[in-house]
């Protein structure tokens, strides 16, 4: 065939295969559209009276147990107007919608779009899945995302926890529920309200945002973020978090609590205060054990002790308030590197007992004092306290107090045991028991020296005033000199083991500037 034959062919096969092409193409997409609407189609499954309205252009009136399916879906009521074309239906009275192995819905009014597979159901609205309930007022739900929201107050109850919100959504699938304005959750042990809260219904856990108040009879929890296990009892807090009882109150970044075991735990700018024993700690970890009644804190953590009229600062690698469950003793234990500030004592050592009861202090390893211009050193020391003042301090072996009178003077006494007692929180006189020793400098007025005493017995009861010795009583035995100033051997200044140790006292600007610390962010 030529050319010419084929310009004079009356039909052209390329122009005859598309259109033939096209044809098909919209033969199936007619045939797809005709299924699809035909899937989607709602079915009429029966009524007891069934009325057909000519001013209202297919629309079907029916009443008495009215049955619709579509799907899966399953709807009852007392009666509906069913909108063949629009593919529609409004119904009324004892509406019961039912999906398969999802939920079951009920109400009062129904709206249903058989298209969309959107129904909106208003008036005693309840629904059910599994374990929980939800009642409202209107309720719309997307059957094909399986998602039921409502934004004019929900309630939900779910085994022991009830839950209220303004506005809340439902995603059936993975079992989720979205709560947004006046959030209040309610537990036979707590109640929680919150701003947005997000809860599964299957895990039972409550994810939180915004403000966040969580009361219980033991305390009241404060944050902006966090979540709660209902079935495990176990939660964590932050951005603002804290937790109030009667007694204190606790402030972290961020804290994780398990109430079954009792255990808490908090993360970063930790701040405790307690209210009874006006004790404030701050540190950067702790942990609680309720049961136990024990709260360790670490993380250069500092605390401060308010007195009458007076402040005590403590700072140690460790600080740990223990309560005995059996006496009801309390205590506040510090070890390693402790450092103990107040106007009228100072102190460090490794560790160091504070007892709230009788407000002892014990202090142990390599321990330190300073009174005034007096230093006192031992194996251990026992400071009492009696109506928020100084009452007495026992050093126990290896007692040495040294009494500074210059920068190269210095009272020394010495023995196995010591105790001393306090007058206006000054040293007011001290008992040495065993292998007393002491070198002290006897003077004529306030200035002028007349000599210096060297002594060795067993016992000794020394008198001072603002930490000046004033005399001194030997016992057993005693062996000593008397040396003119001037004659004084300069191998003989200074006792053995003598130290002195005026570098490590602590001052109270150490303290000071780290003040801020004890007080929580945003308070």
């Amino acid at each position: 065939m030529d050319e010419s034959e084929v310009s004079n062919y009356p039909i052209d096969p390329v122009k005859f295969a598309a259109a033939f092409m096209k044809r098909i193409l919209l033969l199936l997409c007619l045939v797809y559209s005709i299924t699809a609407n035909a899937q989607r189609s709602i079915e009429l499954l029966g009524a007891d009276v069934s009325e057909y309205d000519q001013s209202m252009v297919d629309a079907e009136r029916l009443i008495g147990n009215v049955r619709f399916k579509q799907d899966n879906v399953y709807m009852d009521c007392d009666s509906a107007w069913f909108y063949h074309e629009d593919n529609k239906i409004e119904a009324f009275g004892h509406i019961f919608i039912r999906q398969q192995d999802t939920l079951n819905l009920w109400g009062d009014y129904l709206l249903y779009n058989g298209d969309t597979k959107q129904a909106l159901v208003k008036n005693n609205v309840r629904l059910t899945d599994r374990q929980m309930t939800l009642t409202t007022d209107l309720l719309n739900y997307d059957m094909n995302n399986k998602v039921a929201w409502y934004t004019t107050g929900g309630n939900i109850t779910n085994a022991n926890d009830h839950l209220y919100s303004r506005i809340g959504y439902y995603y059936s699938r993975n079992k989720d529920f979205h709560f947004n304005k006046n959030v209040k959750l309610t537990n036979p042990e707590y109640v929680m309200d919150s701003d947005t809260l997000r809860y599964n219904t299957d895990r039972k856990v409550a994810f939180f945002h915004g403000p966040t108040h969580i009361r219980s009879e033991e305390n009241t929890i404060h944050c902006h973020y966090g979540w709660y296990d209902t079935d495990l009892n176990t939660s964590e807090f932050s951005k603002g978090a804290s937790i109030e009882g009667a007694e204190n109150k606790l402030w972290a970044d961020s804290m994780v609590y398990n109430r079954n075991t009792g255990v808490g735990r908090a993360f970063r700018n930790i701040v405790l205060h307690d209210s009874v024993e006006e004790v404030r700690i701050a540190g950067e970890y702790g942990k609680y054990k309720r049961f136990e009644k024990t709260t360790w804190i670490s993380g250069n953590p500092i605390a401060m002790k308010f007195l009458d009229d007076d402040t005590l600062f403590m700072k140690a690698d460790t600080l740990v308030d223990k309560t005995d469950t059996t006496t009801g003793q309390r205590e506040m234990i510090a070890y390693h590197k402790t450092v103990m500030y107040k106007s009228d004592m100072q102190s460090v050592a490794d560790s160091m007992i504070y007892n709230f009861t009788d407000s002892t202090i014990t202090l142990f390893y390599d321990p330190v004092i300073w009174n005034e211009v007096n230093q006192v050193t031992g194996d251990t020391l026992i400071i009492f306290r009696r109506n928020n003042k100084l009452d007495r301090m026992e050093v126990k072996k290896k007692a040495f107090i040294v009494l500074q009178e210059d920068s190269i003077k210095y009272n020394q006494v010495k023995g196995q045991n010591m105790t001393a007692w306090f007058a206006n929180n000054k040293i007011n006189h001290i008992r040495v028991y065993g292998n007393g020793q002491s070198i002290y400098y006897a003077k004529e007025d306030s200035v002028n020296y007349t000599g210096v005493n060297e002594i060795v017995c067993s016992d000794m009861l020394i008198v001072a005033d603002s930490g000046k010795i004033k005399h001194i009583t030997f016992y057993t035995q005693p062996e000593g000199t008397f040396y003119p100033l001037e004659q004084f051997p300069e191998d003989n200044l200074y006792l053995p083991d003598f130290k002195w140790r005026d570098a490590q006292r602590p001052k109270q600007e150490q303290f000071l500037k780290e003040m801020k610390r004890l007080v929580p962010k945003g308070d």
